[in-house]
């Protein structure tokens, strides 16, 4: 009686071979995806630091811009007197100047300590705050145009920006006196004198 049973001897190197390379074909793929991974992950670091790069060297030209277009406007500013500390000197000169000069009777000013301020309307100034310097000032005039030369000189002459919070007038006799040396009118003046500067203690110098 034929022996039916399979002569596996015969089968064993080609099931060896075969068994070899699944083995293979499985370390080659899982190297393969473990190789892949390592790929991707230097990929994306690789393009998240081209990114930030990137928008770092957009963001230089983007200032580089931004400085050439405004820093003389800002320089200008500075040099008027509204951008930087009070210019206190300026403002006194030019109103003892133009007293002198217009022949005001009676002139006298006291300016109080600078002090952060607000505005009626809407203004952003990131890292800067708007100042305030009140100067009263009590006037002898001859006539009220006197005063609105002393204001035009300011505009003219005075370092810094200012505004006029009020104004009170009185008549000083009951009849107006044609002596130059004799006030007819007594004025009495608030101004803010406005500057901006870093808030805080620093201020902005160039």
């Amino acid at each position: 009686m034929a022996n039916n049973k399979p002569d596996w001897s015969i089968l064993r190197g080609s099931l060896i071979l075969f068994v070899v390379c699944v083995l293979a074909s499985t370390a080659m793929l899982a190297g393969s995806y473990k190789f892949r991974q390592k790929m991707e992950r230097e990929y994306q670091s690789n393009h998240s630091r081209f990114r930030n790069a990137s928008q770092q060297y957009l963001a230089v030209d983007e200032e580089e811009r931004i400085i050439e277009e405004f820093y003389p406007e800002f320089v200008r500013l500075y040099r008027a007197g509204l951008l930087g500390g009070e210019r206190r000197l300026s403002w006194l000169e030019t109103l003892r100047e133009a007293g002198d000069a217009i022949k005001i009777p009676e002139l006298t000013y006291k300016i109080e300590s600078q002090r952060p301020t607000k505005t009626d309307f809407d203004v952003r100034l990131g890292s800067y705050e708007l100042y305030s310097s009140p100067m009263n000032l009590s006037i002898g005039l001859l006539h009220e145009g006197d005063l609105f030369q002393l204001l035009n000189a300011l505009d003219r002459d005075a370092l810094g920006q200012y505004s006029v919070r009020s104004c009170d007038f009185k008549m000083t006799e009951g009849e107006i006196k044609l002596d130059p040396h004799v006030a007819n009118i007594k004025a009495d003046c608030l101004l803010d004198w406005l500057t901006i500067d870093l808030s805080g203690e620093e201020r902005l110098t160039l």
